[in-house]
């Protein structure tokens, strides 16, 4: 199983307005069969800044249905927040394949 995370950091002014966005635009990919499963998080630090630290996790099967994804929704998306939030929202990625589970 991969761990594909994209960090999102939020301007303050655009918060409620990208999450109800990204709320639409992650239940849409969570219908696809190529996704185990998909969560948001939000960073919750001590530290008051003029953004807001989100992490948007995929469960991908492996590394063809990455690729894939990478390719289509995660491009879609990415272009989307560019377009649409443009420097309000600064992301990055990175892959994380999990090796061992814990109960």
């Amino acid at each position: 199983m991969i761990l594909y995370n994209v960090t999102c950091n939020v301007a303050q002014e655009v918060e409620n307005q990208w999450l109800e966005w990204v709320d639409l635009q992650l239940n849409n990919i969570s219908k696809s069969e190529k996704i185990s499963g998909i969560s948001i998080l939000k960073l919750n630090t001590n530290i008051s800044t003029e953004e807001v630290v989100y992490a948007i996790q995929y469960q991908i099967r492996d590394h063809n249905t990455l690729e894939n994804f990478l390719n289509n929704e995660d491009k879609t998306l990415k272009d989307r927040i560019n377009m649409d939030f443009g420097d309000a929202v600064i992301h990055f990625s990175s892959q994380l394949e999990i090796i061992n589970k814990y109960p």
